[in-house]
């Protein structure tokens, strides 16, 4: 059945109802009390009507646009009490408010009035300020155990480097002590095995060069630039060990009597030559290793 006839059916209805002094129908709400913000849904039952076509309308597919109340969906449909009109819509101000009249699929709808109650009633009491939050139970105790843990991790770290920084230089000092050995013996195991093919003058200069460096690292800055007499002359005190000073004046003396005067001693003593100076380095660094 069209709209039309019971639009004019309506109509009739609501002003017989006026004539004979009857109150047209009040509308149902969903909740009955309702705020601001709610969704509310309104029943209208319509006595009277015999038939009409159903329908159900959403914003911009034939409902009306409205911001206050935001109205969501309108609807008729046939129930156990006849037909009703139910229209779902918010309300956003306080007080009392109007569904707008409307017309809805040749519908003509009246102004459906309504009550939104506010949040705050007159027996509610003003809203306290915000409290502080509760701190959770035992985080004092926390608190103290991290600032305590932190406070030892920075004395460990504290201790840490102190007694890092004299042990690593200890340690740098150890290793570049074992570099200058390990050159050392190096250089004597080669010219060792050389003793027997090797000329005298080129021997020695090797020798004295080596034994010459070795000590200007571990005994004496001074060692490489001396001679024989010279290294000689040095306080016993500038050697670690008594007797050190003398054997190594002794290697120097028969190297410098190789290059510069003639001396020209077999094999056999001149690799007697590197073992007194690998055992001078042995003892020198057995003496320096007792003073750390």
């Amino acid at each position: 059945m069209r709209a039309a006839p019971f639009l004019a059916l309506l109509v009739l209805g609501l002003a017989a109802s006026a004539r004979l002094g009857a109150e047209p129908p009040k509308p149902e709400f969903l909740p009955k009390l309702f705020g601001p913000g709610e969704a509310v849904r309104a029943t209208l039952l319509l006595p009277g009507i015999e038939a009409a076509s159903g329908f159900s309308l959403a914003p911009g597919q034939g409902l009306p646009a409205s911001e206050d109340p935001e109205l969501l969906e309108a609807s008729l449909a046939k129930g156990s009490r006849g037909w009703e009109l139910s229209i779902l819509f918010v309300p956003w101000s306080p007080g009392p408010g109007r569904i707008p009249a409307m017309t809805l699929r040749g519908l003509a709808l009246p102004a459906i009035p309504y009550a939104t109650r506010s949040r705050l009633g007159a027996e509610d009491r003003e809203l306290s300020p915000p409290r502080p939050q509760r701190e959770p139970p035992g985080s004092g105790l926390y608190l103290y155990g991290i600032a305590g843990a932190a406070l030892l991790l920075v004395l460990a770290s504290v201790f840490s480097i102190a007694y890092l920084v004299p042990a690593g230089r200890a340690l740098a000092a150890r290793w570049r002590s074992g570099l200058a050995f390990r050159r050392l013996s190096k250089s004597l195991d080669f010219l060792e095995e050389g003793a027997a093919s090797s000329e005298p003058p080129a021997f020695y200069a090797a020798l004295s060069r080596a034994l010459r460096l070795y000590l200007g690292e571990r005994v004496d800055e001074r060692a490489p630039a001396l001679t024989a007499r010279e290294l000689a002359a040095l306080p016993s005190s500038a050697f670690p060990a008594p007797g050190l000073r003398e054997s190594a004046a002794g290697v120097f003396g028969e190297a410098e009597l190789a290059r510069y005067a003639g001396l020209r001693p077999r094999p056999e003593a001149m690799a007697a030559s590197v073992r007194r100076a690998r055992e001078l380095a042995q003892a020198a660094e057995e003496a320096l290793d007792a003073r750390l």
